[in-house]
Order: C-alpha cells, then structure tokens, then sequence
C-alpha cells in the first residue's frame, strides 16, 4: 500500500526533466570535486618529488668531490697501516686514520640518503630485527611520563635495503612520536606482513599491488593540521624551536622509502596525535652466504688494469693499491687519455671513475669494448643508484663500487671481473 506508494512517487520525480538535471548537477559538483582533488594530491607530490630531487643533485655534487679526497686518505692509510708492525705507534696512527675516515664516509652515506638517486647496499633484512633494535634504543631515552607499546612479528619479515638507512626509518619516526608527546603519552610501535590487491592512493604515495612489511608508528601527541602536514616531508621544514631539529629526519624517511619502491601514508589532526603507515616490499628469506669481508684478499697474478679517473691523486693511490696486491697499474686521468693509452698499452682490465669531464665511465666502456668485447671493466662512482646500475647494465658492466673504496673490494671485485672474462 503506502510503501508501494512511496516507490512510484519516488521513480516518479526522479523521471521529471527538472529533477533529472538538478540530479545530474549534483554529480557532475562531486565528480569535479573529486578530480580537483585528486589533481591537488598530485601536484603536492611532484612539489615534494621536486624539492627532494633538487637536494639530492646537491648532495651528490658534495658527496663526490668529498669521497675522491676520502679515497686517497683510505687508501694510503690501509697501507700503511698493513706496512707497520703492530707493536708501533705509527700502527694506531694508523688505524686511527682508517677509523675517522670510515665515520667520514659514513656521513656522506647519510648526506646522500636525501636524494632518491642513491640506493646504498641493497640486501635482504629482516626489518623486525631492525625495528627491534630501534624501540630498545628508544625505550632506554624515554621521559618518565611516555609509555611505549610494541607488536612484533615472531617470524622474520624480510625487505630489500641497507641496514643503517632502514635504522634511520624507525628511529626518525619514533624520535618524532617522542617529540610531539612531549612529558606524557603512548607511542605505538607495529610491524606486521601485508598483502596489497589494488592500487592505493596514500596522503603522500601511491602504493601499488604487492606483499609489504607495514611498519606503523602512533603517537598521542599535539597531532598535525592539514597545512604541516602538506610540508611535513619537505627538506628543513621543522615545526621544532630552534636548535631542537634540522628539519631533515622526516625528508631522510620520505627519500628511503621512496628509493625502496614504498609508500607513507599519515593521519593527523590537531589534539589528536598523528599515525605514520610506511609500506617496504617484502621479499624471500635469503640463502645463506658467507661473509666475503672474513676470507683472504684476492691478489692478481702481474694483470695490467688500466685505472681512468680525472682526479690525478685518486688514480696514484689506486695505482699503489693494485701494485701492493699484485697488479701493473697504467694510470690516466680522464676518459681521452685512457682511449690513447687503450691503443699502445696491453690491458687486461680497466677500472673507471663515472662522473669525468667530457666521457663519463659508462661511456668509456662502450668505446673500450667495440675495440675488445670481453674487456673486464669495474665501475666506481660516490653514488650507486639504480639509474647508474641500469647504465652500466647497458655498458655491459656488472661490477659497480661505491667511492671510497677499500682495497679488500676492489680486489674482489677485479677478480670476479677477471675471472668472468
């Protein structure tokens, strides 16, 4: 009765030409809300995607010209250090040269973690492992007032990364949790697998279809408007008083995470603290593999490598290196000269800095191997990204270091080169 009623009254009025065309209107409001939107996400994105991009041209122009000066005092300090008895005092000198340099090239590690072009050492880690360490770390520098609650996975859940940068991840987003809490609340630390079927868009990525490890990290602090949170991700922004923050712990997260093929998304509202989502592609457990660092140099057998970079004092010590473990060495600086010497000299291998005026490494290796196509050639370069691994694949490299380099990896690295040959 009445209900039927109700339904032709409805059907009815939806059939009147005015009510058609104020129906219609209606949608097509929402749908070009909807697109406004969706563009605005977008344009924040390639802003955020901009700035990062813009940091990270500058941190690898710093970060080669600072690992060429960290390669000559590396290099000479190892010989050195291998050439004196251990009861001298030259020998700590020594080693106390080795041990500043390496924390040198760890900070340029940490330098170039903002820009998205450099990847550092890729290998399979358990991320729970990782995330296990950090909320230890933070637990122990807690205020009396802030509690810590944690979900771990009991089995492992591997990620493709580098240890120290995945660290960086979980202890930049707890030390900002910690910090908007400021005497008293709860943070919530939880690592768990995650399937994706579909493709997501997040507040600052797009998640695409595939297996994760969702890392969540929640505080009850101040929380974010929607205004800092449209910076949050941006190089030397800081809502931190001065002298408390840099503003790049969060960028340093977004540029890792980025590189890593993941994905952030973050809910916040003023008053009501805020939650940061971070998605890592899960892979495979590893096979296990023996520690390369822990077996004997490899040493050559009189080979003649031809060693090309522009800078004349890297090309010495990279001579002196070689020598010492059994190499000729024929130097050159610049990719012109190493061409001239390629026509008169015997060269068994070639070992190449990237970035040189006027012929970058890769190109070098394509002019080197129309000449001879199984020419051994090793690659080293202050930023190992996968854009410069796709341009070495190209050149038909497969051997990739990062500057500086230890004589224990570029020995094994020219005898896996050799040997393939």
């Amino acid at each position: 009765g009445s209900y039927r009623w109700i339904e032709l009254t409805r059907e009815n009025l939806l059939n009147e030409p005015s009510v058609r065309a104020v129906v219609g209107n209606l949608r097509d409001i929402s749908e070009r809300k909807q697109a406004e939107a969706e563009r605005a996400r977008l344009e924040q994105r390639l802003r955020q995607a901009e700035k990062m991009e813009a940091v990270g041209q500058l941190a690898g122009g710093i970060a080669h010209d600072f690992n060429n000066l960290l390669g000559g005092i590396l290099g000479y300090a190892e010989m050195l250090a291998e050439n004196v008895p251990a009861e001298s005092p030259l020998r700590r000198y020594a080693d106390n040269v080795l041990t500043g340099a390496n924390r040198a090239s760890g900070l340029v590690d940490q330098i170039l973690s903002y820009s998205r072009s450099h990847g550092g050492k890729r290998v399979p880690v358990d991320l729970g492992g990782i995330v296990a360490e950090t909320v230890e770390l933070v637990r122990g520098s807690l205020p009396a007032g802030v509690r810590l609650e944690t979900s771990l996975p009991p089995a492992p859940l591997y990620v493709i990364g580098d240890p120290t940068r995945l660290h960086q991840v979980a202890m930049n987003l707890c030390a900002n949790g910690v910090h908007a809490m400021r005497e008293r609340g709860t943070l919530h630390v939880t690592l768990e697998a995650a399937e994706v079927t579909a493709e997501r868009s997040l507040s600052h990525s797009i998640l695409r279809p595939g297996a994760y490890a969702r890392l969540t990290v929640e505080d009850t602090g101040t929380g974010m408007d929607e205004a800092t949170q449209a910076h949050i991700f941006e190089p030397f922004f800081t809502t931190k008083e001065v002298g408390e923050g840099t503003g790049l712990g969060l960028a340093m997260v977004y540029g890792i995470v980025s590189d890593s093929a993941g994905a952030i998304d973050v809910e916040s509202a003023p008053g009501r603290g805020s939650r940061f989502v971070t998605y890592l592609r899960r892979v495979d457990p590893p096979a296990s593999a023996e520690d390369s660092a822990a077996g004997p140099l490899m040493r050559g057998n009189g080979e003649r490598v031809l060693v090309v970079d522009d800078e004349e004092a890297l090309v010495a010590v990279t001579a002196e290196v070689l020598k010492h473990i059994g190499y000729e060495a024929v130097g050159c600086a610049g990719g012109k000269a190493a061409l001239d010497a390629f026509e008169v000299e015997r060269i068994d291998a070639v070992i190449t800095d990237e970035i040189m005026p006027g012929l970058s490494g890769t190109e070098l290796a394509v002019l080197l191997r129309r000449h001879r196509a199984g020419l051994p050639i090793v690659l080293v370069s202050g930023y190992t990204g996968p854009m410069l691994a796709e341009r070495a694949l190209g050149a038909g490299i497969t051997e990739i270091l990062k500057k500086p380099v230890q004589s224990r990896e570029l020995a094994a690295a020219l005898a896996r080169a050799l040997r393939r040959a």
